[in-house]
This record gives structure tokens, C-alpha cells and sequence, in this order.
């Protein structure tokens, strides 16, 4: 009776699930396990000093000012979500009407159509190849047919690690009407970036996060830059107080200890290089190339692997059959010892003897 009285397009809504899983090696969410354990004592001492009983600074005025000296634009540009979920949503919530359309890829990053439905908008994907290239010619074809009021790139994109050169995210910014969101929540582990554009471009939305490279994911610290204009438009649907004094302070204390972190990307790239170079000996394994903090591979017993691996103390993300993650795993780096038990376990998998420069062997090489 009462599924009666939901929104009818929550009614055919499958909500994004994360698993709960403990007592195993996690390489399923795209976090640093590195953490921010180099931190505790200094997060232990600044989450000592909040005022619990105040409500939080609803504006994050600290936390903006020090994102804005270090990123080199004003803090009217600035927006702070409850990770860059909140966000997500917030630009749905302040553009979207019942019925408007938004562009995206596919696949990528699912929340942009779940949130979507949820605000009443219709999602238009565009496929990636077969390869999990970008098709940016049918994507412009897409944006000029439905005229969307949104636009969504992930760079490089979740869950494949593709990139979209800078020089096609800019036409798609000129020949769109759209707002363009560029979410650059893996940026670190590719360096390339379009927020300088910003300033030129009106339409334009940069998010980026503190969850990846920085260790911060149980801290939900996400943020936006756009031009002013834009920015006062965004921040007319942010609901007041939405990110927590304790948030607040662990992201501070984050961004002033950011240079603790710049060796730790370098060893989650390295990583990642080192798990691309293994898993590609495996002839029945196509891994793809990524620019992110993981690495997609596509196997004819993904089920089976992933089930294996699961035994065996390792969870990674697993899509389920159908479509166009048929058979795809997606395994996030984790620490070098945590990389080497992983291909120690596939080794076993796979029946791997000693020869040549086998998965067995590299158990033996730690970066």
C-alpha cells in the first residue's frame, strides 16, 4: 500500500548498494589505503577542539579559504558538499524539472542517472566503445539532438580509468547550451584538469573530492568551481549546515599536511603501472588502460574470480552479467603489500608455475 504513494520514478529505482564487508583486503571502493594514518594524532587534536554542540559553519569559510589559496580562485567561486554525492544533487535539484534531460556517458559514474531519476530527469547515455573509448562525436550528436539542461563527463572516468583529452571537453562546452559538469573526482592520479577554464567558460562545473587521493572518504568532503554566477545559482538549493564541524576540521587538517600525500599518489601510480603490467601476462584477462586509482579487467569467469578472491580475503567490485560490464571486474590499488598478496592469490588462481616473469614471481617484487 504504501509503495502506492512513492514518486513514480522512484517506483522502477534501483538504489546504489554499497556492500558492507569486513575482516578482508577492500580494493572494491577506490580508496587510499594508504588512509591518512601519517594524520591521526593531528586529526585526534582538531576534532578535540570542535564545538560538538554548535551547529557547523554553514558557509565552510575556513575550509573554502584554504581550497581557494591553494586551487588560486576566489571562494565566491567555491562549493563544499557533503561529498561530491551532495553536489551531484544540488545541480539536479537547481536545474532540473520534471521531464529535463541530461547527457552522460555510459558507463560511468552511476549516481549521476540514480540521482537523476530520483530529482524526475530523463538520462540520455551515449556508450562508450567497445574498448571503453570515448565516442566523442556521437556524444556531441547526443547533446544537439536532446538539448539537455546537463551534462555529465567523469575524468577520467569510473569505472573504465578513461580519459577525455582536454581539447574535446572544451568544444563540448562551446557547442552545448548545457551546463557541462567535468567531475575530476580521480584528477591526482592524472594530473590533467580543465578547472583553469572556469574563468572563460560560464556553463562550466568542476567537482573534485578529498575521498580519493586524500584518504578522507569517511570524512563525505567534496567541492565544486564554477564562475560566480553559477556558483550563487548552485548554492541557492544547499541546505544550510550540510557538512559537519567534524568533516570540516578533518579536511583541514588535510590540506594543511596535502605535501604528506603528493609520495603517496606517486606510489598508488606506480602501483597501479606495476598491477597493469602483471595482470596483462594473463592471455585470458583484458586489462584497460586507466588513469585512475583502479584498474578495470575484463575475464569469461569474472563470477568465479571474484567469488575465488572473496574466499581468499580480497574483495573487489564485481558488475554483475549483462551489458556492457559483462564479465568486468574493477580492482582498486591498494598498498604495495596489500597489491602483492592480491597477485599472489591470482597466481594460485591461474595456476601460475614459476617461469618467466610470472604473477608468481612478482609476489617477490615489491615496488
Amino acid at each position: 500500500m504504501m509503495e502506492n504513494l512513492l514518486k513514480n520514478s522512484i517506483k522502477t529505482l534501483i538504489p546504489y548498494t554499497p556492500k558492507e564487508i569486513t575482516n578482508v583486503i577492500r580494493l572494491d571502493a577506490n580508496e587510499n589505503n594508504y588512509g591518512s594514518r601519517l594524520l591521526n594524532q593531528k586529526l585526534t587534536k582538531a576534532l578535540m577542539e570542535v564545538n560538538i554542540n554548535q551547529y557547523p559553519d554553514t558557509d565552510c569559510t575556513q575550509l573554502r579559504g584554504m581550497l581557494a589559496k591553494g586551487l588560486m580562485v576566489s571562494e565566491e567561486e567555491l562549493l563544499i558538499g557533503c561529498g561530491s554525492d551532495q553536489l551531484i544533487v544540488m545541480l539536479l535539484n537547481a536545474f532540473i524539472d520534471k521531464g529535463d534531460k541530461i547527457v552522460t556517458s555510459s558507463p560511468t559514474f552511476s549516481m549521476y542517472k540514480i540521482s537523476n531519476q530520483i530529482a524526475g530527469g530523463e538520462t540520455i547515455e551515449v556508450p562508450l566503445s567497445q574498448d571503453f573509448e570515448f565516442d566523442y562525436y556521437a556524444f556531441i550528436k547526443a547533446i544537439k539532438k536532446e538539448n539537455p539542461k546537463l551534462v555529465f563527463i567523469t575524468n577520467p572516468n569510473n569505472p573504465t580509468g578513461g580519459v577525455i583529452p582536454r581539447e574535446q571537453i572544451i568544444k563540448i562546452i562551446e557547442h552545448s547550451n548545457a551546463i557541462v559538469v567535468v567531475d575530476e573526482a580521480y584528477h591526482e592520479f592524472y594530473k590533467e584538469s580543465v578547472m583553469d577554464l572556469t574563468s572563460y567558460y560560464p556553463n562550466l562545473v568542476v567537482l573534485r573530492t578529498l575521498s580519493k587521493a586524500y584518504g578522507l572518504a569517511g570524512a563525505r568532503i567534496g567541492y565544486s568551481v564554477a564562475s560566480k554566477e553559477l556558483t550563487g545559482l548552485i548554492k541557492r538549493v544547499k541546505p544550510p549546515y550540510n557538512v559537519s564541524s567534524l568533516d570540516q576540521a578533518a579536511a583541514r587538517v588535510c590540506l594543511d599536511n596535502k605535501p604528506l600525500f603528493d609520495g603517496i599518489i606517486e606510489e598508488i601510480i606506480l602501483q597501479r603501472e606495476r598491477l597493469t603490467k602483471e595482470l596483462s601476462k594473463l592471455e585470458a584477462v583484458k586489462v584497460y588502460k586507466s588513469f585512475g586509482n583502479f584498474l578495470l579487467v575484463r575475464y569469461g569467469k569474472a563470477t568465479e574470480l571474484y567469488n575465488y578472491l572473496l574466499e581468499k580475503g580480497i574483495v573487489i567490485r564485481y558488475f554483475g552479467g549483462g551489458g556492457a560490464l559483462e564479465n568486468c571486474l574493477r580492482i582498486s590499488i591498494g598498498t604495495a603489500e596489500e597489491n602483492t598478496i592480491l597477485l599472489g592469490v591470482l597466481g594460485d588462481y591461474f595456476g601460475i608455475e614459476n617461469k618467466g616473469a610470472s604473477l608468481k614471481q612478482a609476489v617477490n617484487c615489491v615496488i
